[in-house]
């Protein structure tokens, strides 16, 4: 396989990944789903297409050098958007907390507030 070829598939495969997930992520209507189907864009789609373009005879060197500052940010920042996206839906999905959870109602349960056994120094 030459070169050219595998540049082409590179980029041909990112490309083909990106739109099926773009399709996928249009039939998904649950807010986590749509998280979980836009994964393999930022995970196989963007690195291919990367790799394919960096590797086409015609990219120079800075070419190369942009498209590799690229495919650093995203490797860096990929995961961690997609963690505190799914960090956002969760609490959308969650039911509201009760009093218990929330800490402002039950009983006290000692310590220096009121009815504590507890010492306050």
């Amino acid at each position: 396989m030459t070169l050219d070829a595998l540049a082409a598939a590179l980029t041909w495969t990112g490309v083909a990944v990106a739109v099926l997930s773009a399709l996928r992520l249009a039939a998904t209507g649950d807010a986590a789903a749509r998280l979980h189907v836009s994964a393999p864009v930022t995970v196989a789609a963007v690195p291919a297409t990367i790799a394919g373009l960096a590797l086409l005879p015609w990219s120079s060197w800075h070419d190369v050098a942009k498209l590799a500052v690229i495919g650093l940010l995203l490797a860096g920042t990929g995961p961690a958007a997609m963690l505190i996206a799914g960090q956002a839906v969760h609490r959308l999905d969650a039911p509201p907390p009760g009093p218990a959870e929330t800490g402002t109602g039950g009983t006290d349960t000692g310590g220096t507030g009121a009815g504590g056994t507890g010492s306050a120094r």
